[in-house]
């Protein structure tokens, strides 16, 4: 908080500067005309008034010399009630069903002389999202009404922005990374700005959205908008708007339940046989939630209330051999039993059960309160309160390959505060201003409510036939020893605009402070890793990590970021058919904090510092776009579009590893030895071995640090838009749309501690030693590096490098029936260097699949989905006396492509200490790979049967090349409402996914691969002497040194092995809803 009190006056001046203007998104919409007499002459001077009836809000304007006027900052919805008068001529009225978020809605007015009064509405303009004047990029609106008829089971925003036709991936918009997105509500921003989950606060640990989705009236997902006041993202938009309160007090209380019995069953393979899946454990999952809107005073004041509840309880589903769970660990209770009493003995621990089945449950309670003020026809007041209080447990992880006890499991906590205040103004017929205030404060943390205990992972083989090792895990995660975060997001904005002609001006500037107050300290209670249960006994340990605080250093990372944002932009009405938007923006990123100084980095890495991050670069993002109307006023054909670039921001935790890992603040051990380290396991969590007390570590002091590069920039990308909008007989409306985005400045993470030893014969880097591991039948690697004073040094810059386009083709149309169709093709290509899917910068260079793990290329991005269709139909029949009854039907469906996954190995080929991200090589002929488990033609058969394999003979294969299975998605839901009394009614819907696997038990079944990527097969090492000495039945010789050496197994290759049945996703889920509204 120390920066926001040092700024807030600062920013409260500038943002409120006449003349001024931010906008990251809009909140309301508007209506402009032009006003004539029966002769076509303009009028100006009329007077213009907007009635939004549900309210009694009035809108005030007058037409300009060219007879035009513009009515900007009006609520959403409507219906609206727009009247012109003027001297010596019939007043006229026309009406507007509903106004949309964003939309500018066209009406104009010629008046007849006379001196009647017309008082009925002679004219009703209905809204269109897409003839509009100021749509220029890919653009999906979601109404209240959407919202209230799409199938939805988790509440989440995933289930409504899949309505936009160029979502691939959960919240990706055109393969783009989910972290580049931007979320606003009510002008706010709502997306984790810090980063550690995929889109809201607090989705790290899944604890839900701080917003109900009863408590939105509706939004826009933009993939491309040029105008220059949105920005924030180089990915998508998602623009939202909360309900309001009216002139009538309604409201609804309602409940919403799922269980265990509202979840079925599957079929799926396994050993070539079909085997049906067990019934679903028990569960629940259950919200109650309140909406009550209405006038403080009539036609004055208005307030708006959602509460909402949630209590979720969710099975972990894995057990061990013989617990009939429908997916097991091939361990037996005894190996259990062992393990927890060595833990218990030996060690003082109780790490809790392995048998009895576990629950996952969260807790989000939220509520949300509107206050709208009319202060005048001119000024209207908007105050908004948010507040978030949730938890989830979490922490355990059982699988097929690893298994934890139950004390493992952690708390993760999550508050949140959010103000917003908005005043929009009106200053004539040409002057307008939108003046916004943002405070939100989140609170995150973990806690473990069982004993403190360093983490301990056993990896012992397997009780079955089946090879290979397994892990079992105790202790309390490496990661939640010591996790908390504190956010504090302060933004200012300001809009003015106005009008000059034809032409519409806006100027401004954008303005936010972050500060993070960061406890992130892995492995603080030490993390072990055993070879076996009698290493564990004996307190050797082959692998041990654990980070400890340094004499003066810091245990958090205080920083603040700050992003100042200036622009100025002209909407032009260059004819009556076509509108030209150009403008300039530039956002200045600026991190006022340095971090601490470490002297020993300068020595080691010359040109580089700790204490030095990019602050001040200028991001330039010049805009145009168009929209024109080639019907001349008939609104059949549209064509539109725009070139720009965009800027986001990225996640402020890739900041914040810069200011928690200086290596002053404080010391990494990470250190692995197959002779193990002699007794060096310590039980006590604040008691851990490190480097110089004795013991069977490296006397020298190591850690990990992370550095930004000089000249850092903050994501953009150049965006590229054209379509055609075209009404169609028969009342089909289609658009023609084509979304191309390409890199300016991406991500990239390279190690410069990491030293190139060499090159393999195929051209693989070298980054350290490779050496067989009898263990695991497999390679291991040890990284060479530049200075022994550091483990790693991580960098972080620019690439330049990626891309993302999409081509969709839509069809719609809106029966006279009530009948509602929509249906969309999209095809999708996206490349990146580095998917950039994790918080820590260790994670995003070593988990990133390439053959140079320091110089990664382009390679298909784990958001890409190739192809994608969508469906969706909905229907309303209301019946009965006075339409008392009234059922609604939606259906959607979507099928897409596989996710891509990479064919990797199971082994370190390049030593850079990892067995899982190197990419296969692929030989061209047997003479370039020596076999020594199995035999050259299962190889080549299998080389030959995989497409995304035998396309790269003789080469390294490219990152995700391969593809998951094609996956179908039906949903349905159906509502009946029955009126009561006095306008009020009552309303039952049952919501259903995976509508396929309800129909036939062998469909709807999902399959995929863990992590993007999958070792096809074991590479042993590189030929060198030693190996033919050893090996003299190969007949190998010199001219073999070099190959790799592989073994190779054609049943771990087939499409059983290879793809994992998601349990949960392929069982057909429903959920039912009651409300009563009044």
């Amino acid at each position: 908080m120390h920066y926001l009190k040092r700024y807030i006056l600062l920013l409260a001046t500038v943002a409120f500067l006449p003349f001024t203007a931010f906008s990251q998104a809009t909140t309301t919409g508007s209506i402009e005309g032009t006003i004539t007499d029966d002769e076509g002459d303009f009028l100006p001077g009329a007077t213009v008034v907007a009635v939004h009836l549900p309210t009694g809000t009035e809108y005030g304007t007058s037409s300009r010399a060219d007879g035009r006027y513009t009515i900007r900052n009006v609520r959403i919805g409507g219906p609206y009630e727009v009247r012109v008068t003027f001297i010596g001529f019939n007043s006229q009225i026309k009406g507007i069903t509903r106004i949309e978020l964003g939309e500018r809605v066209l009406l104009d007015f010629q008046l007849e002389q006379g001196s009647l009064e017309l008082d009925e509405i002679s004219v009703t303009a209905v809204a269109d999202q897409v003839f509009n004047s100021d749509r220029t990029g890919a653009r999906t609106n979601i109404t209240s009404e959407d919202i209230e008829r799409t199938p939805s089971v988790f509440r989440s925003l995933g289930d409504f922005t899949r309505l936009t036709p160029q979502v691939t991936s959960g919240n990706s918009f055109g393969g783009a990374n989910d972290r580049y997105n931007n979320i606003l509500v009510d002008g706010a921003t709502l997306n984790d700005i810090f980063g550690l989950g995929d889109a809201t606060p607090g989705s790290q640990a899944g604890v839900g959205s701080p917003l109900s989705i009863d408590a939105i009236a509706e939004f826009n997902v933009d993939i491309a908008p040029f105008d220059v006041t949105n920005n924030g993202f180089t990915g998508g938009q998602v623009n939202a708007v909360t309900k309001s309160g009216t002139n009538t007090y309604t409201g609804s209380v309602y409940f919403q339940t799922r269980n265990e019995n509202l979840v079925g069953n599957y079929v799926f393979q396994e050993g070539g046989e079909d085997v049906e899946s067990g019934d679903f454990p028990d569960f629940t999952e259950r919200y109650i939630g309140l909406n009550v809107g209405g006038p403080i005073i009539e036609d004055k004041l208005f307030f708006f209330v959602n509460a909402e509840f949630k209590r979720e309880t969710s099975p972990i589903t894995n057990g061990i051999l013989g617990s009939g769970a429908p997916n097991v660990i091939d361990f037996e209770a005894a190996t259990f039993d062992q393990i927890s009493n060595i833990l218990q003995t030996e060690y003082g621990y109780d790490p809790g059960e392995y048998t009895s089945p576990l629950d996952s449950d969260t807790d989000n309670d939220k509520v949300l309160a509107k206050i709208d003020w009319n202060i005048n026809q001119n000024h209207n007041l908007s105050f908004r309160y948010n507040y978030v209080d949730a938890i989830a447990n979490r922490g355990i992880s059982r699988g097929n390959n690893s298994y934890t006890f139950s004390n493992r499991q952690y708390n993760f906590n999550s508050t949140q505060n959010s103000v917003v205040a908005e005043l929009t103004s009106s200053f004539g017929n040409s002057a307008y201003n939108e003046a916004r205030v943002v405070y939100t404060r989140i609170r995150d943390s973990r806690d473990t409510p069982s004993q403190r205990f360093p983490s301990v992972t056993v990896s012992i083989p397997y009780d079955s036939d089946r090879s290979g090792f397994g892990a079992i895990n105790a202790g309390v995660e490496r990661f939640s020893q010591a996790n908390a975060l504190d956010q504090d997001l302060l933004e200012f904005t300001n809009n003015f605009t106005f009008i000059r002609g034809a032409h519409e001006f806006t100027v401004g500037t954008s303005n936010q402070i972050f500060t993070f107050d960061n406890l992130f300290v892995q492995d603080a209670f030490g993390t072990y890793t055993f070879f076996d249960i009698a290493d564990l006994e004996a307190g050797d340990p082959v692998e041990y990590r654990h980070s400890y605080l340094l004499p003066g250093g810091s245990p958090t990372a205080n920083f603040t970021g700050m992003q100042f944002g200036f622009y100025a932009q002209d909407k032009w009405s260059v004819t009556n058919y076509l509108k030209v938007t150009y403008g300039l923006r530039v956002d200045i990123p600026v991190l006022p904090d340095d971090p601490s100084f470490n002297p020993d980095v300068p020595d080691a890495f010359p040109g580089f510092s700790t204490d030095r991050v990019a602050s001040g670069q200028v991001l330039w993002a010049p805009r145009l776009g168009f929209n024109w109307d080639a019907s001349r006023g008939m609104r059949t054909t549209q064509i539109r579009g725009g070139i720009g670039i965009f800027s986001g921001t990225p996640p402020f935790v890739w900041i914040s590893n810069q200011y928690s890992n200086t290596g002053v603040d404080y010391g990494r051990v990470d250190e692995f030895s197959f002779g193990r380290f002699d007794g060096l396991f310590s039980p006590d969590p604040d008691n851990q071995p490190i480097p110089g007390q004795g013991n069977s570590l490296n006397p020298v002091e190591t850690t990990e640090i992370n550095l930004l590069a000089d000249d850092f920039k903050y994501p953009q990308s150049l965006k590229v838009n054209l379509a055609v909008d075209q009404e169609l007989p028969f009342g089909f409306r289609g658009t023609l749309e084509g979304v191309y985005s390409s890199a300016i400045n991406d991500v990239v993470f390279e190690n410069i501690n990491a030293v190139r030893e060499g090159t393999s014969p195929y051209g693989r880097p070298i980054y350290g030693d490779i050496f067989f591991n009898s263990r695991f039948g497999n390679a291991s690697g040890r990284l060479s590096r530049q200075d022994p004073r550091f483990t790693n040094a991580l960098l972080l810059k620019n690439s330049n490098k990626g891309y993302q386009y999409s081509i969709t083709a839509e069809l719609e149309k809106r029966f006279d029936s009530g009948l509602y169709t929509k249906f969309a093709y999209t095809y999708n290509r996206a490349e990146n260097v580095n998917n950039g899917t994790s918080s820590r910068a260790i994670s995003n260079w070593q988990f990133n699949e390439n053959v140079d793990v320091n110089s990664p290329e382009l390679g298909t991005a784990d958001f890409e989905r190739r192809h994608r269709f969508l469906g969706i139909a909905s229907y309303r029949l209301d019946y009965g006396d006075g339409d008392r009854f009234a059922t609604s039907f939606s259906l959607i469906y979507d099928g897409r492509s596989g996710e891509p996954f990479s064919w990797i190995y199971n082994g370190d080929a390049n030593g850079d200490g990892r067995f899982d991200n190197d990419l296969i090589y692929v030989p061209a002929s047997e003479d370039e790979v020596v076999i020594t488990s199995g035999n050259w033609n299962e190889f080549n058969d299998w080389i030959n049967s995989e497409s995304s394999v035998s396309d790269y003979r003789g080469d390294f294969v490219d990152r995700n090349t391969a593809r998951e299975p094609w996956t179908n998605f039906l949903d349905f839901k159906v509502t009946q409402e029955v009126q009561t009394f006095n306008g009020q009614s009552v309303e039952f819907s049952a919501s259903m996914i995976n509508v396929l696997n309800f129909l036939n038990n062998e469909w709807g079944v999902r399959e995929g691969v863990s992590f993007n990527n999958y070792r096809a097969y074991n590479f042993q090492q590189y030929v060198d002497q030693d190996f033919i000495d050893d090996n003299p039945a190969l007949g190998l010789g010199a001219g073999d040194i070099g190959k790799p050496v592989i073994s190779f197994d054609p049943d771990e290759v087939t499409d059983e092995e290879i793809f994992n049945v998601s349990d949960f996703g392929s069982r057909w889920q429903m959920q039912f809803t009651v409300r009563y509204k009044f």
